[in-house]
């Protein structure tokens, strides 16, 4: 009986103890045209760096990689990223007009969470399908969740009962640790942040914390006051956003500043999320950006 309670031990806090050292990777259209070749080059180097897992942001974005060749492409470098004995955590749908309609009215907004959910079941059984459960290693949930829809504690209940539900709904199709990212733009005091991640967490999804360094947003100083906030990951932003510019456009972070954070050790029990592929050396010349 003691072993027994022993090993059950062990394996509660086994996934603490084997955090990931992620790259998160957002597939584009525009990516289809990358050979197995080049991919796999891109596979070797992110090894070499001591990378361990793959994030897909999203299988699925509004109609991107729903079927058809685009879809069968993603899968196929699925295969082979699992085949080079990289750890591959799936992202599954993603709506493009999601910051957007969670400005929704409370019963409308509980109503588009529901079909979230839906979507993101469907997706994930494909996956299940393509890969067999014991090649996916975790779900992440693509919608991010800012520092200021959900403020209210209305808001942040509702959030919770949504995040509690899809990990249940996706545990009945394969019982993986499930993921989802939030942001702070100092829409909320570092302190009530910290209080809302804490909450977030309660329904058993690991949160993951962007570092705020790409998008500039606030200074380092404030952002360090953010990033206080205890949480299951950190992600660390690898590129810089041009302000000026009208639509997203961003440039890689320096070599110097992204070389930092991949030779300092992941602490014990929290992940590192690099975001994105795009930005990394491993992935130039490959992946436009």
């Amino acid at each position: 009986m003691k072993k027994k309670i022993i090993l059950a031990a062990l394996l509660a806090v086994a996934p603490l103890a084997n955090a990931m050292n992620a790259v998160m990777y957002q597939p584009q259209l525009r990516d289809t045209n990358v050979s197995d070749a080049q991919w796999q080059s891109v596979l070797n180097k992110l090894k070499g760096q001591g990378i361990d897992t793959l994030v897909l942001q999203w299988t699925r974005y509004d109609d991107a990689f729903r079927d058809g060749e685009s879809r069968a492409w993603l899968e196929h470098k699925a295969q082979l990223t699992r085949a080079s004995g990289l750890n591959l955590v799936i992202g599954l749908a993603a709506d493009g007009q999601f910051f957007e309609r969670q400005k929704q009215p409370l019963p409308a907004l509980e109503n588009y969470l529901n079909r979230l959910r839906a979507d993101d079941v469907s997706v994930a059984k494909r996956w299940v399908e393509v890969l067999g459960e014991n090649a996916i290693t975790g779900w992440y949930i693509s919608s991010e969740l800012d520092d200021r829809r959900w403020r209210e504690p209305q808001m942040q209940q509702t959030a919770q009962n949504w995040l509690t539900k899809t990990r249940l709904s996706l545990a009945a199709v394969a019982d993986k640790p499930v993921a989802v990212s939030s942001f702070f733009a100092g829409n909320m005091t570092p302190d009530s942040y910290s209080k809302w991640v804490k909450t977030l967490s309660h329904s058993g999804v690991k949160v993951w914390v962007q570092d705020g360094a790409g998008t500039q947003m606030l200074t380092e100083a404030e952002r360090s006051l953010y990033l206080k906030t205890p949480s299951t990951g950190k992600v660390i932003e690898l590129f810089r956003q041009d302000k000026q510019a009208k639509t997203f456009k961003a440039t890689p972070a320096s070599a110097a500043y992204q070389q930092k954070w991949l030779s300092t050790p992941v602490p014990t029990g929290q992940d590192r999320i690099y975001f994105s592929l795009r930005y990394m050396d491993a992935a130039s010349g490959v992946l436009a950006r």
